[in-house]
Formats: C-alpha cells, structure tokens, sequence
C-alpha cells in the first residue's frame, strides 16, 4: 500500500473527509459570545435552532446549510453539543458542502446531536449519537463530552424541543471498522471495484431495518405510509453476522485485516481454479447454480480468517482466533504468533499481524484495521484443507454391497460381510517377573508365579472393520465429500488385525491391497471402472507387520490425484474411493482380505513438500522404564485389554 496514504491513515482518529484540519483556535469563546443573549439561566425560550444562532453560529451555519435545521425547529426533542464560534474550520466545511453533503451531515452535524433531553446529572451517561457514535457525558461537576471540555456557563440549556451544551471543540468523529472498508472502497480508483471487491460483496447483504423510535416523520402519504424523513436505522449485515463479526457495531472491538481491491481480487480469482463444479449441477435449473456457487464461495473464502474479535483473544500476543473459530473447528482458523510447546498437527508459527505490519495498524471507533496488498495467510490455511474422514465418516460415506453407483450401475463394493464400527479404550499393560537371587546376589531366576505390571498405557480407539464374506478378494468403497479441484495426496490409515482379535500378536495377518479413484464425468455419471492409484510406478500396497502394540495405526501413502471437478458443500459427492484387498491364496498366510481402517486422508498437494513416505507410523507411545526390573525377552511380556 502506498506509504503515504498509511502516514495518513495511521492517526488516532480516522477523519476520511478531512474533518480533523478544520480546526482553528484563532478566536475564542469571548470573541463570539453576544451579551445581549436572551439565554436566561439555564432556559431559553426557543427551538435548539434558535439557541444555536445565538450561542454557536458557525455551528448553526453548517447546519442550515445541511437541512438539518427543520428537525431543531421541529417539536421532537434533541440534544446538541455545539462546538464553539472558532474551534473548527467553517470555512473547509462549507466547501466540501459543495461536493460531500452527505459527509459533512453525518460526520461532522450529527456527530453533535442525540435524540432526546440529555442534562448533565450526577452520574456519567453514555450517550449515543445520531451517527451511532458512542460518547460519554460526565458528572455534572467535570462537565465533559469524550475528552471534550463542556462549557459550564453554557451548559444544560433548557430549549422548547430540547437542550443545548455548548464545547470547547469538536467532538472527533472516527470510523468504525465497517465505514472504514467503505472509505477505502471510495478511494480507489480500481474500476473493476464494483464487480469484486470486499466492500461490493458485504453491501449485497445489507439488511438494515428502520427504528421508528429514533426516526423522524412528517405526515402520511396517499396511502397511509408515514413519511420518514430522518430515518435512524438499525444495521445488519446477513454475511458479517454469519461470520460473527458485527463491524458495524460500535460496542464491539476487532482487529480487522482488511486487503486492497487489487488484493482481494487476486485472492478472489485464485479461489476460482478450485471450484470448477461440475456442469451437470446445472442440469434442469433456469440458471447457472455452477456459476453461482463459484462466485459465493470465491467471496467466501477469500473473507476467510480476516476478522478477529478482541474480546475473544485474550491472548492475542501470542495465538489469534478468527470470528471463525469453533472447538469443532480447531486447528482451523487459528493462528500461532510464537512457537507453543506442542503445535498441533498441520499447524505453523505464522505471525499474520506482522505480516500485515500491525505497527501501523489504523485505530478505528471499534477496533483496529490492517491494511495490506498481500495475503499473510495460504490458501491452505483459509480454504484449501485436509479432507479427513474418521471411522464415524467412513461408516457414514460407505457404499453398502447392494449399491449401483449412478451412471454405471456397477457395484463398488462387493465379497463384504456387514461391516462394524467400534470405538472405547484399550489398554497395554507390560508385566515383569520378581527375580530370584543365589547367596552371592547373582540373578539365578525368576519368579514365573507372580507376574507384576511394569507399565500401563491407555488411550481411546475407533475404527471401521469391513470382513470378507469369504476367501475371494472383497471391493470395499467410500464416498469422498467436500473435494475441490485440485491435486491431493491419499492416504489410508489402518489397523493391525490383531487388534480386532483382541489380543497382540506379531504373526497376526496384515493387509495388501490396491486403490482407485471413481470420479464424475461431465454428465454426472460415475465410469464403470476408476483409475489406479500408484506410487513410484507402483499400484499395490502392504502394510507393515505389527511390532509394537503401542502402535495402533499404520498410514500409507497410496498416491496422489487432481479432481477435474469440486463437489465442496453438495450433499451427493461426485468421488468415490475404492479400495481391493489384492491376497493370493497363497498370501493368506501373511495377508488378510478383512481390513479395519481408522481413517481416509486427502491432504492437499504442494510442491515445494518432500515427497510422502509410502509408510509412516501415525501414532506411538514410549513406555516407561522406571522401577521396572531388567527387560528381556524372557522376563517382559505384553497384555492388550480392550474396552
């Protein structure tokens, strides 16, 4: 972003309509106040108008020339801080009046006015402004308005519709997060602006309604409709309300991260090349749904992670949680500013504030804005995610055996027995025996008799078996959700068989298999048969022999592939994975043709990643060797407990 206009920005108060130079101390109270005043006491006998010609003309110039003047000669009830003759630059207002009216009413005229009687009493009041703004008006013995001094001779000025309080300045009018976006969104000159940008996509849901308390009317029309003519509204924005990030509320408190159009825009067309959806979703509709969910989603993704609620970051110096965040959702939408003891698995140090230089972060009347021309997240952080499938989604996405996928009216899975899901808590406790001792101190034995536990470990299981219904090699399918299109790396992770048979035992039979993908053509049918997964030229996989019973899960790299098509949100994916245990009779020895999975994984490609192991440990466990005697493979052994 251009240095200059961040130097312009980077105030305390944001006065996008040059408000903030206007003022002018070159005259004083003394200099403009009339002595002949009909102000008698506290009273006056007039409209606020009429007080404001007599105590604060300049003020009252700007706001006749606005049109705001009908409503203080009206006989609804208003409260005006009028800033001194001499405290602001008249002249600079009356000549933005000229091309900006709207700015000057509202950042400037109604910045000064509230509705209703409000005194000065015993005790500070928050007051809320015509604008919105939020100011607090202090004891009657301090007589302040924010930081701005009340005159005391010139205060709580009982009008006919009113009160008058008369300051030694103008209250700063400051942006709240949301009309700073739309500031940013006036200065640019980016002509596609109006086509993609963050600002054109959240006025799309604006859905402000009318608070008919707060507004002002005159008369009824032709057909009984009451004539608003100063309407207070009540602001709701579907899409910021969906994201939990209210920036248009001035009780709230933010850090807003907010792109140029320019950055935006890139990010926006990015998205674009991973939602290709298929074109058969539009089949049958009077409309591009394909188009439609593309342009949604687009804007989606490229808002994803920009907005962070402060009063929910208590520990915002070190971590960040986006509006976003859920517990259902972590590690997502979180972000690391140092290094924790433990990250969580897929996660990265990534400072995003630094990276949008906080240090010149723009105080706004609710938070702070960060403007920046480049993204300080990924799209692997904002959208492009691990697909991960437990064993309750692969229960769920599973292809019974009596299912013909449409298109092909082929069965995907077939030789299966009814397939379980189990899920508890397992326990390995490792047993030692007492030694027995000669006269000399020399272990000579031990005590067979009277095993005792050396270690215990426990933790929670969960998995999907899938039997064989007999000795011929079963077709076992699942339903992939939510892909994009793009290049993804498959995993399958799985469980040694003994863990099924309840008891840990090296020999158990472990699993050779091969893997395809099954994806939708352009017509939405699946083929009727998919194509090979490989690694290193390489299309069927084994897993490791069991060693450890500590080691619950084996996962294996099984190849990578590109989806021409996302199915990201649809209800019917458009993927199917399909795995073909791949066991010679005279294999069965050594393999088995049942499998119990524990999860599928579609980890989003990169290349500047090493290249996936074909088999890696997911999950180990080191024992404790504390008080234990002497481990051998004599005096040592294992018993699995399941629960």
């Amino acid at each position: 972003m251009n240095n200059n206009i961040k130097n312009t920005l980077r105030t305390g108060v944001v006065a996008a309509i040059g408000l903030m130079t206007m003022y002018a101390c070159t005259d004083t109270w003394n200099d403009h106040y009339d002595s002949g005043s009909t102000v008698v006491g506290n009273a006056y006998d007039g409209s606020t108008m009429q007080a404001l010609d007599q105590e604060a003309s300049d003020f009252a110039q700007i706001v006749r020339a606005t049109g705001f003047d009908a409503y203080l000669n009206s006989s609804s009830s208003y409260t005006v801080w009028a800033p001194a003759n001499g405290t602001f630059n008249k002249d600079s207002l009356l000549t933005l009046l000229g091309t900006n009216k709207d700015a000057v009413l509202r950042q400037f005229v109604k910045n000064h006015i509230a509705l209703y009687s409000l005194p000065m009493n015993l005790e500070p009041h928050q007051i809320n402004l015509l604008n919105s703004k939020v100011y607090t008006m202090s004891a009657k013995n301090e007589h302040k308005i924010g930081n701005v001094n009340i005159i005391e001779s010139k205060s709580n000025i009982k009008c006919n519709n009113g009160i008058l309080h008369t300051i030694d300045g103008m209250l700063p009018f400051t942006y709240n997060l949301f009309e700073l976006i739309e500031s940013e969104y006036n200065k640019s000159t980016n002509p596609t602006k109006a086509d993609c940008s963050l600002y054109a996509y959240l006025k799309t849901a604006d859905k402000d309604s009318l608070i008919e308390n707060q507004s002002v009317y005159r008369g009824y029309d032709e057909y009984g409709n009451k004539v608003w003519v100063d309407s207070v509204t009540l602001r709701n924005n579907t899409i910021l309300r969906d994201m939990d990030a209210l920036l248009y509320e001035e009780d709230s408190s933010y850090i807003a991260l907010i792109p140029s159009i320019e950055a935006y825009q890139a990010r926006y067309n990015l998205v674009q090349n991973y939602l290709n959806f298929n074109p058969s979703m539009d089949d049958g509709l009077d409309y591009s749904r394909v188009d439609s969910l593309k342009n949604s989603y687009g804007h989606r993704f490229a808002m994803t992670d920009i907005f962070y609620n402060r009063n929910l970051n208590e520990h915002w110096a070190d971590s960040l949680k986006s509006t976003q965040y859920t517990s259902y959702s972590w590690p997502d939408h979180l972000y690391y500013r140092v290094s924790p003891r433990q990250l969580p698995e897929d996660k990265e140090v990534n400072d995003i504030l630094e990276k949008v230089n906080v240090q010149d972060s723009i105080t706004c009347s609710n938070g702070i804005a960060c403007l920046f021309d480049e993204y300080p997240m990924s799209i692997y952080d904002q959208f492009f995610r691990k697909i991960s499938m437990n064993s309750v989604y692969m229960r769920y996405y599973f292809i019974d055996k009596e299912t013909k996928i449409k298109g092909s009216n082929v069965q995907v899975t077939k030789n299966v027995s009814d397939p379980e899901s189990q899920s508890g808590t397992w326990t390995v406790n490792t047993y030692g025996y007492p030694p027995i001792y000669d006269d000399g101190g020399e272990i000579i034995d031990y005590d067979w008799e009277h095993p005792f536990i050396i270690d215990s470990k426990t933790q929670p299981y969960s998995y999907f078996y899938v039997p064989a219904a007999s000795t011929t090699n079963p077709n076992i399918g699942f339903y992939i959700p939510n892909n994009f299109s793009g290049e993804y790396d498959i995993y399958l992770v799985t469980m040694p068989s003994w863990f099924y048979a309840k008891d840990f035992d090296t020999n158990k039979l472990r699993y050779r298999f091969r893997a395809s993908i099954w994806e939708k053509d352009a017509k939405g049918n699946f083929p009727s048969t998919g194509q090979a997964l490989t690694v290193d030229g390489n299309n069927t996989f084994e897993t490791l022999a069991p060693t450890d019973p500590n080691v619950i899960r084996d996962t294996t790299y099984i190849g990578s592939y590109t989806f021409k098509y996302a199915y990201y949100g649809e209800s019917e994916p458009g993927v199917i994975l399909q795995i073909n245990p791949n066991v010679l009779s005279s294999q069965r020895k050594n393999f088995s043709n049942s499998m119990i999975f524990s999860s599928i994984i579609l980890k989003p490609h990169k290349d500047d990643d090493p290249a996936p192991g074909s088999s890696v440990k997911a999950r180990s466990i080191t024992l404790s060797s504390e008080n234990a005697v002497k481990k051998t493979p004599s005096n040592v052994f294992y018993k699995f407990i399941k629960q």
